[in-house]
């Protein structure tokens, strides 16, 4: 099974940890990039748990495309799973956001 990442998803994790950064002095540059490295590991993990998440509850975007929903380092994912037109399955991701921004 294939990921394929949207990228607005890359861009939203980039922007959050930026301006994190810039406002905690004390964030380190190895933290965020242990933080990205765990984020970017439970999306390649979709391959395997896809199917046990929730359908999307609070984000109106999310909820009309039906897409589900899941959760890792405070960042919220909407992703949907389905087949390319060769017959193989694959899930995209398509939207990240913070629990901060979330709503």
């Amino acid at each position: 099974m294939r990921i394929i990442i949207d990228e607005k998803v890359h861009q939203s994790i980039e922007d959050f940890y930026r301006a994190a950064m810039k406002k905690h002095i004390t964030l380190s540059f190895q933290t965020v990039e242990d933080k990205k490295n765990r984020l970017y590991d439970a999306i390649e993990d979709l391959r395997y748990n896809h199917r046990i998440y929730p359908k999307a509850r609070l984000k109106q975007e999310w909820i009309d495309a039906g897409w589900q929903e899941f959760i890792c380092e405070d960042f919220h994912f909407a992703y949907e799973s389905g087949y390319d037109q060769f017959g193989e399955e694959v899930v995209y991701v398509y939207d990240a956001v913070h629990s901060l921004l979330y709503y």
